[in-house]
C-alpha cells in the first residue's frame, strides 16, 4: 500500500536535499569533470615539471641502494643515503645492468617510480598509452617509453617479451631519433638488442574513477596481464612490485574488492617473487582545498574534523620504499607480504590539517562543518533512483558516492612504526604547494561551494533531519507542536494540508 505524504513537507525536504548534497556532490566528483576549466594560478602550470625532484636532495631517506639524486636546477650526482658523501662510479649503483618495467608510468606515483629507477641505474621501461604525451614530461627523464594498452593481453605479452629480448631500451631510441634527424640510416651494431634481464615489474595502475567496469579492466585485469606475460619463460621477470591500497583491509567497495582479487592471483603464483604495497593516502588527496581557502573560504570538515585519522606518504618516498621492496636486502622483511607503509607523522585528523594549511599560508582557521549523514541521505536516493529505473550509469553514480562516503569516514593511519617511512611531513608539504603552487596532480575539489552554502544559508543543514523525519512520520509534526515555539504558526500550515495537495 503506498502512503500519502503532504506535498510541502516533501517538496521542501527535497529542495533542502538537493541543496545541501549538490555541493557535496559537486566537491567529490570525478575531476575528469573539471578538466576545461581554467588553470588557477596557484597550481603549477608546467605539467612536465618534476614537483618531487628537490624534496629527496634537501631530506635523508633511508634506503640502502645507490641512487642518483636528480634536482631540476643541478648536475645529477650519484648518492648512497647510508653515507652522504660517499661517491662512487655509476656502475656501483643496483640498477645497472637490469631492466625495470613501470605500468602506469605517467600517474602520480607511477612518475615518481620511473625517475626513482632510473636514479638507481636501470634501463627503465615505463608503460605509456601516449607518447607523444608522455615525452614532453621531465620527470620521466631517462626511460625509455613504450606505448601499450594495458588491458590487451596480447600485445602486453608481446611488448615484455620484446623488452626482455632487448628491444625499447632507451639508448636504441636515442640512436634511432638521432639518426632520423640527420636523414641518416640507423646504424646496426648501434641499436643492437643487449638482453638485459627484467630484474623487476612495478605496477603503478589504478583506476582513474572507480566504477565497476574500469576498476576490473584496470586494477585486475591489467595487473594480471603484466603478472602473465612476466611470468612467461621468454620474460623470466624476477620481482613484482604491486602498488596496492590501504584501504584494501575494509574492502566495500568496487575498486578495493578488484585490487583484493589481482592480490589473490599474484599471492598463488610462484613463479615470481613480490612485495604488495598498500601506501595509507598520498600528499594529493588531502591538499585540495589549498586554493579555496586562499580565496578566503573556510575549510570543510566532515563530522566534527576529527572523525577520520591519517598519515599520508611523499609520493617520492613512497617510490623509494616501493623499489627498495625487490632488494634481496629485503627478502626477509617485504618479500611475499602485504606492506602497509604511511608516512613519519604521528596520527592528523581532518581539523589538524586544515589548521596546517592554515598556518602556510600565514591565515587564521576557519571551518564548516559538514554532518557525514549527508553521504547517507545523497547515497539513499540514488540508491532509490538506481533500483526504480535500472542503469550502469545510476550503479555509477552510486558507488561514486559511496567512494566518497568511504574516504569521509576511514582511517588511513598506520601505527606501527615499522609501518612508517620517510622524512617528509605533511607541514613539509604544506609549505612547499604555499610558497610554490598546487602539485599539479592534486585534485582540486569544489569544497568552495559547500564552504559558501553553510556559511550562507546554516538553516538548511538544520531543516534537512526535520523534513526527513516530517516525511518518514508525519505525526512528528503534530507532536512537535506542543512544545515548539513556532505551535502558534504552525496550525496553519496543517490547516492547510487537504486532500487536493498530497501526493502519493
Amino acid at each position: 500500500q503506498r502512503q500519502s505524504y503532504p506535498a510541502p513537507v516533501a517538496l521542501l525536504l527535497v529542495s533542502q536535499v538537493l541543496l545541501l548534497c549538490s555541493p557535496i556532490a559537486l566537491a567529490f566528483a570525478p575531476t575528469s569533470l573539471f578538466q576545461d576549466a581554467p588553470t588557477r594560478t596557484t597550481r603549477s602550470s608546467l605539467y612536465a615539471r618534476p614537483y618531487f625532484a628537490d624534496f629527496a636532495s634537501s631530506k635523508e631517506i633511508n634506503t640502502k641502494s645507490k641512487r642518483i639524486i636528480i634536482d631540476g636546477s643541478s648536475t645529477p650526482t650519484i648518492h648512497t643515503n647510508n653515507n652522504n658523501d660517499d661517491m662512487c662510479d655509476d656502475d656501483d649503483r643496483v640498477g645497472v645492468g637490469k631492466t625495470a618495467v613501470i605500468a602506469g608510468g605517467t600517474g602520480y606515483i607511477g612518475r615518481a617510480c620511473v625517475r626513482e629507477c632510473v636514479a638507481r641505474g636501470y634501463n627503465t621501461i615505463a608503460l605509456v598509452r601516449d607518447v607523444a604525451r608522455a615525452g614532453s614530461d621531465e620527470a620521466l627523464d631517462g626511460a625509455s617509453l613504450v606505448e601499450c594498452d594495458v588491458t590487451n593481453v596480447d600485445e602486453v605479452q608481446m611488448i615484455l617479451r620484446e623488452i626482455a629480448c632487448g628491444s625499447h631500451s632507451l639508448e636504441q631510441q636515442q640512436h634511432a631519433v638521432a639518426a632520423a634527424g640527420q636523414g641518416k640510416e640507423v646504424e646496426r651494431s648501434a641499436t643492437q638488442p643487449q638482453s638485459l634481464p627484467v630484474d623487476m615489474i612495478i605496477s603503478c595502475l589504478a583506476s582513474p574513477s572507480g566504477i565497476e567496469s574500469e576498476v576490473y579492466a584496470v586494477d585486475y585485469q591489467a595487473s594480471l596481464n603484466l603478472l602473465n606475460a612476466g611470468r612467461d619463460s621468454s620474460v623470466a621477470a624476477r620481482h613484482y612490485v604491486l602498488l596496492s591500497a590501504f584501504c584494501c583491509r575494509n574492502p566495500i567497495l568496487k575498486l578495493q574488492q578488484a585490487k583484493l582479487q589481482f592480490e589473490n592471483k599474484l599471492t598463488s603464483q610462484d613463479d615470481m617473487t613480490y612485495s604488495i604495497v598498500r601506501p595509507t593516502a598520498f600528499f594529493k588527496s588531502v591538499s585540495g582545498q589549498l586554493e579555496s581557502i586562499l580565496d578566503g573560504n573556510s575549510y570543510v570538515l566532515f563530522g566534527d574534523g576529527a572523525v577520520t585519522q591519517c598519515n599520508p606518504i611523499a609520493e617520492e618516498e613512497l617510490a623509494i620504499y616501493m623499489c627498495d621492496s625487490a632488494l634481496e636486502e629485503y627478502r626477509e622483511e617485504r618479500w611475499g607480504k602485504i606492506l602497509n607503509v604511511g608516512g613519519p607523522d604521528k596520527p592528523l585528523s581532518n581539523k589538524m590539517l586544515g589548521e596546517m594549511m592554515f598556518k602556510a599560508i600565514n591565515k587564521p582557521p576557519k571551518f564548516v562543518y559538514v554532518p557525514t549523514q549527508v553521504f547517507d541521505i545523497s547515497i539513499s536516493m540514488i540508491e532509490y533512483i538506481a533500483k526504480t529505473w535500472p542503469s550502469q550509469k545510476w550503479e555509477d553514480v552510486l558507488e561514486t558516492s559511496k567512494i566518497g562516503k568511504y574516504y569521509a569516514v576511514e582511517d588511513m593511519l598506520t601505527t606501527k612504526e615499522e609501518e612508517k617511512f620517510g622524512k617528509i611531513t605533511m607541514m613539509d608539504h604544506f609549505e612547499k604547494i604555499a610558497n610554490e603552487g598546487q602539485d599539479p596532480f592534486t585534485p582540486v575539489r569544489a569544497t568552495a561551494v559547500i564552504s559558501k552554502t553553510l556559511e550562507a544559508l546554516p538553516a538548511v543543514s538544520i531543516s534537512v533531519p526535520l523534513g526527513w523525519g516530517l516525511l518518514s512520520n508525519t505525526n512528528l509534526l503534530e507532536n512537535a507542536m506542543t512544545s515548539s515555539p513556532l505551535a502558534a504558526t504552525v496550525p496553519m500550515l496543517v490547516s492547510s494540508l487537504t486532500d487536493n495537495n498530497v501526493i502519493s
